[in-house]
Order: structure tokens, then sequence, then C-alpha cells
């Protein structure tokens, strides 16, 4: 998954997006190959009797066209969307740059104040990837809710759909909250690895401030490429309605 398939204002494609979902349960340890049957258990495992009658009531509600005219038009929709989409992942792009504003949230550097032992702790890393994460939450949850309240003034089918994202959003959210839990554990796991791996090769103590920064800097584009399929996954429910509204659109075409 690279910055620039990311920002490509295209939506992804099925098989795009399946191989990014087949990627991610790779990376969680996950099974990857999981049966249809055993799918549907766990899904079924999210919802109790609550969020079932919840989902049954939007069913059985009617919606009616309002007649007004809806507060934005369908390409807004769409491109606040992608606006707001590269927007997050431009910030997540930059807080990896050395350059990266000290406002923000950025990337552990290896400063020359620094003793080798300190830029060899994992905790910062972990910390920064942690901040990252919950700032990414944030910012795509708070644009699902906008996406998915400009879709509910588009039409009645539209409305029963947004209605029906809203009940399901947060039995959804509690498995997919754990799963990315799991993600600076894998992190943890790949530093140790490649700290031990250091250690292993002995270099000359002259160049093992050296080797140690290269090795860091391996550490950092696999922690960036990580976050930026994170915040793919995570976009994908919010895509998701684009897609409903696309589709939408093609049908009244007809």
């Amino acid at each position: 998954m690279t910055q620039a398939s990311l920002l490509n204002p295209a939506h992804p494609s099925p098989s795009q997006a399946s191989r990014l979902v087949r990627f991610l349960a790779e990376l969680l340890d996950a099974d990857a190959q999981l049966s249809h049957q055993r799918f549907i258990e766990r899904l079924g495992q999210s919802f109790d009797l609550a969020d079932s009658i919840r989902i049954s009531a939007v069913h059985e509600k009617r919606f009616a066209a309002t007649g007004a005219e809806p507060d934005a038009p369908e390409d807004t929709i769409k491109d606040d969307y992608q606006r707001a989409r590269s927007a997050i992942v431009n910030s997540a792009v930059q807080s990896f740059a050395p350059e990266a504003s000290a406002m923000g949230t950025r990337f552990p550097e290896a400063r020359a104040g620094k003793s080798i032992e300190e830029i060899m702790e994992v905790e910062p890393y972990l910390n920064f990837y942690i901040a990252q994460q919950r700032n990414v939450d944030f910012r795509i949850r708070d644009l699902h809710t906008s996406t998915r309240k400009a879709l509910a003034e588009r039409s009645p089918k539209l409305a029963r759909l947004a209605a029906l994202d809203a009940v399901l959003a947060e039995p959804l959210s509690v498995p997919a909250r754990r799963s990315f839990m799991v993600v600076p554990r894998l992190l943890r796991q790949r530093f140790t690895a490649l700290r031990d791996e250091h250690h292993r090769a002995a270099p000359d103590p002259a160049n093992a401030r050296q080797c140690w920064e290269q090795t860091l800097q391996q550490f950092r584009r696999e922690m960036q490429g990580l976050l930026l399929a994170e915040i793919e996954t995570r976009l994908l429910p919010t895509q998701g309605l684009i897609d409903a509204l696309d589709e939408l659109e093609e049908h009244d075409n007809y």
C-alpha cells in the first residue's frame, strides 16, 4: 500500500480492498482463509438482542422523501470525503518525515544527544504509533458521521441505509478496536526481532550506532506502511457509504 495509491481520488476496487483485508489479517495473525460459516458465526457474536431489535426497527420503518433540497449536492459529498481522506493520509505521512513539525506527534528521531541505549528502547516508537491510531480513529469517525448525515438527506433509500449504518456502528466497532489494539503488540515483536538481529551481528562499537540508525530507518518505513494500511481499512465503512451513493446515482440514470 503506497502513499500514491492512498492519495489517488479513484475509489479502490473490491479486489484491492480484499487484498488489504487479507494483508492485515496476516499481520494480526488471524485466519485469512476464514470460512463463510465461521465468518457468519463470528459476525453474529457481535450483536446482542437489543442490537437485533434496533436493526429490525430500521427495516420496518418507512422512510419518506422530505421534499426539501438536500443541504449537500452529491458531488460535494464525494469531494468532501476525498478531501478529508487525503488530509488524514497526508498528516500520517508527514508525521514520519524527519522535518515534521514539532507541534504534532512525530516519529522519534535518533538525535545526537540520545545514547544508543535510549534509541534502542521500543516504548517511544509504540507511544508514537498509538497516538497516531487515536488521531486517525477520531478523524475517521468524524468523517463517517458527517458522510452518513449527508447521505440520509439524499433519498429514502439512503436514509434507510444511513439509519442501518448508525445501528451497526457500535457493535461492529468493538471487534474492530480489539483488532487494531493488536498492531502495537506486533510492532513490539518486530522491533525486538530487529534489535536482537542487530546484537547478533555484533557490529564494531565504533559503527554500532550508525548500523542501528539504519535499522531504525527500515522500522520507520515498515511502521509507516502499516499505518497507511490501517487508515485504508478504517476508511472502508465510509467508502461503502460513498459507493452506495454512486450505485444509486447509476441506478437512477437508467
